[in-house]
């Protein structure tokens, strides 16, 4: 695609921005040197030594964010207002840092003119002697910039967007709006950090009357981390986490029938025969199959899957607990790939799936089940 162009930014506006960005660090000098920064030459302070100096920066009255955005914005209001700007049409500029895990911090200077977006990036670090030192700048136009009706503030550089395959983080996502505790909270409990990620709970609509396309065996490794409390199951730390014994010249395992059952029935209210009916199993082998995860069954390095912002909750007359969810998916620039409820039963040692449903859309966006299509071809080869 063809360069936007972009007027270059003034000496004299660079050297404010400059300016601008020393000026933040500062803020955060004392915080910085009283914190430990640990003994190898890559300073990683803790979280709450961030949490500190980030809220350092917003009682400054600088819009800021930490890196992996754990927290909320700090000042949101002036992007908010840049965001409304850029949506009706009007010029403006905002600015707000980025401030990372080794104490570095980056400024974002947006600037909206002549139906342009830009974005010209200050990066500031503690040099030798202690002192704030500018140590890069940026110039690079914006192919998207909006504020969504959620409060997601979302840009990508030029060159970026669609071409996520190579770059995973080639749109900016920064929530304005303070995501509600007890909606942060429900999601964690109920879906986990990895909700998405190759398995359909989520992502399909099914009932206990009605399974749908859930795919139980994708489901398993999941589960069996969340019912024994061990790291997630992949391919290659299944067999000794696990000790399931692999097919003789397959990457598939085989999950002997009692235990298979017990994991995914302690979290799906479904009987056993229904259970085998509908998932892949071999009698001769005396199990289920399941395969584990492994980077070379995807076309870039790790899968690009959404994570889940729960929107709103109810309580059912039975007692249990419908939560509707959206979505957000970075890789693809939205907040909302698709939208499901999802409802629960909470039970006296943990909860249980009563069923899921995905509104439908002819812009939903679902993650590919790549282990799903893996699993069937291996199947395939060894019977």
């Amino acid at each position: 695609p063809t360069a936007i162009p972009l007027e270059p930014v003034s000496d004299a506006k660079m050297r404010e921005y400059k300016e601008d960005a020393i000026a933040a660090m500062e803020v955060t000098r004392e915080l910085f040197q009283a914190a430990d920064k640990g003994s190898s030459s890559n300073v990683v302070l803790s979280d709450d030594t961030v949490a500190q100096m980030l809220s350092a920066l917003g009682a400054a009255g600088y819009t800021a964010v930490d890196y992996f955005g754990n927290m909320n914005v700090q000042n949101p209001q002036p992007l908010i207002d840049f965001g409304n700007a850029v949506n009706s049409g009007a010029e403006g500029e905002a600015c707000y840092y980025v401030l990372h895990s080794d104490g570095t911090l980056h400024g974002n200077n947006l600037v909206y003119k002549d139906g342009v977006p830009s974005l010209t990036t200050v990066s500031v670090e503690w040099d030798d002697k202690g002192e704030p030192e500018v140590y890069s700048t940026g110039q690079y136009a914006l192919t998207h910039l909006e504020l969504t009706a959620k409060g997601w503030f979302i840009c990508t550089r030029e060159s970026g967007g669609s071409d996520w395959a190579v770059n995973g983080n080639a749109y900016t996502f920064l929530r304005l709006t303070p995501y509600d505790d007890t909606l942060r909270q429900l999601a964690e409990k109920y879906m986990g950090s990895q909700a998405y990620s190759e398995n359909n709970l989520f992502t399909c609509t099914w009932s206990g009357s009605d399974f749908g396309q859930l795919d139980f065996n994708c489901l398993f490794p999941i589960l069996y981390s969340r019912y024994y409390g061990t790291v997630p199951l992949t391919g290659s730390n299944m067999g000794y986490i696990a000790g399931f014994e692999k097919v003789p010249g397959s990457e598939l395992y085989i999950v002997p029938y009692e235990q298979f059952q017990e994991v995914i029935c302690s979290y799906v209210d479904i009987d056993v025969d229904t259970l085998q009916w509908l998932s892949d199993d071999n009698a001769s082998y005396g199990g289920y199959y399941v395969l584990g995860t492994a980077q070379e069954y995807y076309n870039n390095i790790t899968p690009k899957v959404p994570s889940p912002e729960v929107t709103d909750y109810w309580y059912n007359s039975d007692g249990s607990l419908t939560l509707k969810v959206d979505a957000v998916y970075p890789a693809y620039g939205t907040d909302c790939a698709f939208t499901h409820e999802l409802t629960v039963m909470d039970t006296e040692d943990g909860f249980k799936y009563l069923s899921n449903y995905v509104y439908e859309s002819e812009n939903n966006i679902i993650p590919e089940l790549v282990l799903r299509s893996e699993r069937k071809n291996r199947i395939a080869a060894v019977e």
